[in-house]
């Protein structure tokens, strides 16, 4: 029995729709950007009774630690569903294009039930592409946490 599952990416949390083969939301829930927040999508997997390989997912934007998550723990169906793509969808759910961060993961969920046959499945970077991903993210965090500070010079004045 495949599942969808949408998730709504953003900087500090994540929300999350699991849809079953007819459309029905099966699970929603909010998990945070952190290693325990990612374990939540497992554990709720594992409590609908399915696979990895059984889910199909959908995220909007392919350079995250939620992909490198979810390949790492078996998840073959992955799918990068632009944030144009989310967007153009809301036409088919409400006339205002109202959206918010539950209905936008909703979304991506039924798109991929829907329309997985017009988007196309995120493979799985090489591993010397992996570990350029992971030194370039060691340097912008390295970066931003580093803070140069100079000393004002006192400038003296004989006369």
């Amino acid at each position: 029995m495949p599942v969808y599952i949408g998730i709504d990416w953003s900087q500090a949390k994540h929300d999350v729709c699991v849809l079953n083969e007819a459309g029905g939301a099966v699970a929603q829930f909010v998990m945070p950007h952190t290693a325990e927040g990612l374990q939540m999508l497992e554990r709720q997997r594992q409590a609908l009774g399915v696979s990895p390989a059984e889910c199909v997912v959908g995220i909007e934007t392919a350079y995250t630690l939620v992909i490198d998550f979810l390949w790492s723990h078996a998840y073959e169906q992955v799918y990068v569903t632009p944030p144009s793509v989310i967007g153009g969808a809301r036409a088919r759910f409400r006339s205002s294009g109202a959206r918010t961060d539950p209905s936008d993961a909703y979304m991506i969920a039924d798109t991929l039930r829907t329309d997985r046959g017009r988007l196309q499945a995120w493979h799985l970077d090489g591993a010397l592409t992996q570990e350029l991903r992971r030194r370039v993210g060691l340097v912008r965090h390295l970066t931003r946490s580093i803070t140069v500070r100079i000393p004002a010079k006192t400038i003296s004045h004989s006369g």
